[in-house]
């Protein structure tokens, strides 16, 4: 039997893990070494000195979560968000022990929603150690390490959890007995603990809260909350030009919004200006006050001492909701904020914010950013309206359990950038063809962590360069574009590989993007899709780039190394559209290109496009925009929000289509 340890400490060690060790039937089995998969240094020195007395090794169990796949050939991390969370959710809501400590108020608004997805603290996924995920993924890593070593039992320690049956039965599933050990401790408070503290606080932590946003004064800035107001929360994408680049305003830029009906959190003076001088409201320095009414406040579960780990958890969550509620009435008071727009809706804070503008009459609404193969529980979310690529996106929803009162379907919402940017993806394709390339290849890569443990990895993403480099070197009439992620961290991510990137620049056949915004790359795909004869995403998963060169009749392909056999995009054909790794890929474009008319079919996405897409037109964002338009209009005519929300669907239903408009799991 083989033991494995979350975190090995030096009271984890020695009060848990060598009574274990000593045990008969670990004693009695072959295994020899046993496993970490973190330790502190004292735990590591003790555990090493105990190891040679008694005759074993501890080591740090090495990994690749690239590896870690199972018998389907999908990556496990995928699979946990597609199908074991909507498993274990399900568990915990219909345990007796949930039974015992909800509480009917609960049912209110979209309180049971944040507690049922909240109870999976999803929060930074498997990078946050206490998350669900984080707990099922080291199972997993277990189950796959001992069908390696061939060993018939395992034994791991984890620590301290909430709703520890369903770890026991997740983990028997799997082969594995779960052992149950302290979580780490810290002689500091640490930022959960705070968090914690603060939660019982709500005014303290809107307080904190404004004064960490370098929004507290003692009174509010002037705003005038007799205008209705649109309030953006961008992806810091800063950018006012409708030049076909990133921007969080796109839908303000290619439709007839008024500016100063939008307001948005400016995060420097020449921010402030930039914004004022375009009309939009700039919010800065003000503190977030005492709503004017008393919001209503879910009560918390009374602690249990049969159910502690449970009750805490529940607690912590209902004054997080509590907190995050009291926070946004507030802010939207504030500054006669109205419609709320956002992107990122992967959370349970934003069914709070979501609940928050509902209390003051307001409405919330979420745009698609990108596009989604198959379900993801992490994806799921809870909105007055979502403007969504298709119905095949609106049926992904429905798949994930979302609640949507009004799914409007728009397109994809960066079509408009095309026209935009051809010039200067011609400039581009003609600097490099003046440098020898004939043909041009735009390599799509994703971002990378240097922890391979927790993130498919560096060696992943130098695979999206490495190939491509060393053919364009060996073949003078090849050119090829990058568009990275994250080109701030590109060139220390890829190693060795740089200097391949650097040889193939000095060719005059190889332009990298490296212009940044605030978190990823600026320059939009679309800008180096339309420089290129064919472009490659090097990840199924992460389809949007390669739809966005798609939708622009561009021959793209798609390879999947991660592992996503349930993707829609796996309707398309296989040798023609989806590879299984870069040699494959990379023989193929070369026969494509060698060949007068190409390759029929190839990089074609027609069999499903429609789908994908229902307009192709470029006025996507032009729709967004009219359609959030037709809600401030609404609320400057004295409707309810029930009354404009309504509206605004009946007015895009005539327009466009009633297909267009719907319900989700409401």
């Amino acid at each position: 039997m083989t033991v494995y340890i979350e975190y090995l400490s030096l009271r984890t060690f020695l009060s848990s893990v060598l009574k274990e060790l000593l045990g008969r039937e670990v004693r009695n089995d072959k295994a020899k070494i046993h496993y970490y998969f973190d330790a502190s240094r004292p735990g590591k020195t003790v555990a090493s000195i105990f190891g040679k007395l008694i005759g074993f090794q501890i080591e740090r169990l090495e990994f690749e979560m690239r590896h870690i796949k199972d018998e389907r050939g999908e990556l496990i991390r995928l699979r946990i968000t597609r199908k074991d969370l909507f498993e274990i959710q399900e568990q915990i809501i219909n345990s007796d022990t949930y039974r015992h400590l909800y509480k009917d108020e609960w049912r209110q608004a979209r309180v049971n929603d944040f507690v049922e997805k909240g109870l999976m603290m999803l929060y930074g996924g498997i990078y946050n150690e206490k998350t669900v995920s984080r707990a099922l993924y080291l199972i997993q890593v277990v189950a796959w390490h001992r069908q390696r070593t061939d060993e018939s039992k395992a034994n791991l320690f984890l620590g301290r959890r909430a709703w520890w049956n369903v770890f026991e039965q997740y983990a028997s599933s799997a082969g594995i007995s779960l052992k149950r050990i302290s979580n780490k401790r810290t002689l500091f408070i640490d930022r959960s603990s705070l968090q914690e503290f603060l939660r019982k606080y709500p005014y303290l932590y809107v307080r904190l809260k404004s004064f960490k946003s370098g929004r507290f004064r003692l009174k509010p800035a002037e705003s005038d909350t007799s205008i209705s107001t649109l309030y953006v929360s961008g992806r810091g994408d800063f950018n006012l030009e409708n030049n076909g680049y990133h921007s969080d305003f796109f839908w303000f830029l290619n439709s007839d919004f008024p500016a100063g009906n939008i307001q948005f959190e400016s995060q420097s003076g020449e921010d402030k200006r930039t914004l004022e001088r375009h009309g939009i409201g700039a919010i800065t320095g003000s503190v977030v006050n005492k709503p004017t009414h008393n919001t209503t406040k879910m009560p918390l579960p009374k602690k249990n001492g049969r159910f502690k780990e449970e009750s805490k958890s529940l607690i912590s969550l209902i004054r997080s909701y509590n907190n995050i509620k009291a926070y946004w009435v507030s802010f939207f008071q504030t500054y006669g904020v109205k419609v709320y727009s956002t992107w990122y809706a992967c959370d349970t804070p934003h069914m709070a914010i979501a609940d928050a503008i509902r209390e003051v009459g307001g409405i919330f609404t979420v745009w698609q950013m990108s596009f989604f193969g198959y379900r993801d529980f992490e994806l799921g979310l809870n909105a007055d309206i979502v403007f969504s690529y298709s119905s095949f996106s609106r049926n992904i929803e429905q798949q994930q359990g979302s609640k949507i009162n009004y799914n409007v379907i728009i397109g994809y919402p960066k079509d408009y950038a095309a026209p935009l940017l051809k010039k200067g993806a011609i400039e581009l394709r003609a600097k490099l063809q003046s440098n020898g390339a004939q043909k041009i290849i735009f390599a799509i890569d994703e971002n990378s962590i240097d922890d391979s443990r927790w993130h498919t990895g560096h060696t992943l993403q130098r695979e999206n360069y490495s190939f491509i480099l060393e053919k364009v070197l060996a073949t003078p009439w090849l050119g090829v574009v990058f568009k990275p992620k994250a080109a701030k961290t590109l060139r220390r991510r890829l190693g060795e590989v740089a200097d391949l990137l650097t040889a193939a620049e000095k060719t005059g056949r190889c332009y990298v993007y490296e212009a940044s915004g605030r978190h990823t790359t600026s320059a939009p795909v679309i800008l180096a899709g339309l420089s290129a004869d064919v472009c490659i995403h090097g990840h199924l998963d992460g389809g949007t780039a390669a739809l966005e060169c798609a939708l622009e009749g561009i021959p793209t392909l798609l390879i999947d190394r991660e592992g996503c056999p349930d993707s829609k995009l796996y309707e398309l054909p296989e040798g023609k559209v989806i590879f299984k790794n870069w040699p494959e890929a990379i023989d193929a474009v070369m026969d494509h290109f060698k060949m007068p008319q190409g390759i029929p079919g190839f990089g074609d996405w027609s069999e499903i496009i429609d789908e994908l897409d229902p307009f192709r037109d470029g006025k996507a964002a032009n729709r967004m925009g009219t359609y959030m338009h037709w809600l401030i209009q609404g609320y400057e005519k004295g409707l309810d929000r029930d009354s404009i929300m309504a509206n605004a669907a009946e007015m895009y239903s005539k327009r466009w289509g009633k297909d267009k408009v719907s319900t989700v799991n409401c």
